[in-house]
């Protein structure tokens, strides 16, 4: 048979691609499956639709209908998938049904790298530096007196700033033992002494999961230093969305802002709605965006390259998962969000 008929390829492409994934031997959880075309330790292959009839894998930016799993999975042609999804199914696909002998295929792992081996996130350690400092001169004057940020909005986050590492290394030594220290990713240790990992003076964004687990910490470096990122994040700190717990005080149909950067985000916040962040422009916390779709999206895109790029991979991702992020439009010659509320909502 050289030819599918229309009528019945509408019905192969409406199968839940978690059904065909099953049948085909791949282990289903929460819409997720460990992607088969390539080295996935944390399930990146995505069903979605409102039958789950789409697949996607976020890593190897492929997916299709139930068809092309079938034919990426088995290595077969277009009318063999056909064929055995009209067997697995009941579809009667006219000139004969083949039965594909499809075994569950197995992702082949290569072997680790062990040496450069990365260090997991010490919630404890990470979690006894916020009780343990608080907002110090850097921060006070970077959050307060510049971008005339609420204070209430900092301390309900839990936002605190560091101005000399020495000190604070010297406090965890007193407190930690060295090899859960260096473990931790916050730490290194060079000829015999630790040094902080992050640049100061700095202020510390912590990250929290929807269930208000303590996920990672962020710098924002504030010192004169040009060589020091601006950004930087503990070792081996998943990718997620900045204020997620938000999302347990919102009603469906609510509206959210996302912005690209913290920074923006408490400005947001500042000004009195909703917001989230995502990390960078390059950065898309796919698991976390996902909870955000029953919601009415916002966004006010920096006014750069990398903010246009940000929103546009926004945009794409959430008309896959059937929301609508609205650009709003900051006034010309205004950067950011952050700009723009100094501008209209910092006049004292």
């Amino acid at each position: 048979m050289d030819k599918i008929p229309n009528r019945l390829l509408e019905r192969l492409n409406a199968l839940s691609c978690e059904n065909v994934a099953e049948r085909l031997g791949m282990d289903v959880i929460s819409h997720r499956t460990l992607c088969f075309m390539h080295d996935d330790h944390h399930p990146s292959l995505h069903f979605w639709g409102r039958n789950r009839e789409k697949w996607w894998c976020f890593v190897c930016n492929r997916g299709g209908t139930a068809i092309n799993l079938v034919m990426e999975y088995a290595g077969i042609g277009f009318v063999e998938a056909c064929q055995w999804l009209g067997t697995q199914f009941n579809i009667n696909v006219d000139g004969g049904i083949r039965v594909l002998d499809i075994k569950k295929k197995p992702i082949k792992r290569p072997k680790r790298n062990t040496s450069n081996k990365e260090n997991p996130f010490s919630k404890t350690i990470a979690q006894w530096i916020l009780d343990n400092c608080t907002l110090m001169e850097s921060g006070v004057r970077f959050l307060y007196e510049q971008r005339k940020l609420n204070p209430d909005i900092i301390r309900q986050l839990n936002i605190v700033s560091l101005e000399n590492s020495r000190t604070l290394v010297d406090r965890l030594r007193n407190t930690f033992d060295g090899k859960m220290l260096k473990e931790s990713g916050l730490v290194s240790e060079t000829n015999g002494k630790m040094y902080f990992r992050m640049f100061t003076p700095c202020l510390l964004f912590p990250y929290y999961d929807k269930e208000g687990m303590l996920t990672g910490l962020q710098s924002r470096y504030l010192g004169n230093n040009e060589n020091a990122p601006r950004f930087q994040f503990i070792s081996a700190q998943k990718t997620r969305v900045f204020n997620m717990p938000i999302v347990n005080n919102m009603s469906y149909g609510d509206e959210l802002y996302i912005s690209e950067g913290i920074t923006d985000c408490l400005a947001l916040l500042s000004a009195g709605k909703n917001a989230v962040a995502i990390p960078s422009a390059s950065i898309l916390p796919v698991y976390d965006l996902m909870d955000l779709s029953k919601f009415k999206l916002h966004m006010y895109p920096d006014q750069d390259d990398s903010g246009r790029k940000a929103y546009a991979a926004l945009k794409r991702f959430f008309i896959n998962h059937y929301a609508i992020l609205k650009e709003e439009r900051l006034p010309k010659g205004i950067k950011d969000y952050s700009e723009y509320y100094v501008m209209s909502h910092g006049k004292e």
